[in-house]
């Protein structure tokens, strides 16, 4: 799937069912991924910025408190506009 998505494309959260207070709250809202990085198990994370975050910019300039990530099985890919 990490093929597929490239940083830059669209995508709606749909964090897993045991997450936290701020997973709820992400629920549902589309991201931008800004990037795809993987950890030292190997496991392949989306960082991604909220759409509607008024400080998506700062976010995009890899600033803390404004990317957030999630697992490839965690989003869904928007098709291109």
């Amino acid at each position: 799937m990490t093929n597929a998505l490239k940083p830059g494309d669209r995508v709606r959260l749909r964090p897993r069912s045991h997450g936290d207070v701020l997973d709820l709250f992400l629920r549902g809202k589309t991201a931008i991924i800004e990037a795809i990085e993987q950890d030292f198990e190997d496991r392949v994370y989306l960082a991604v910025v909220v759409e509607d975050d008024p400080g998506k910019d700062l976010g995009m300039q890899r600033k803390a408190g404004h990317r957030f990530f999630f697992s490839v099985d965690e989003v869904d890919l928007l098709p291109g506009e």
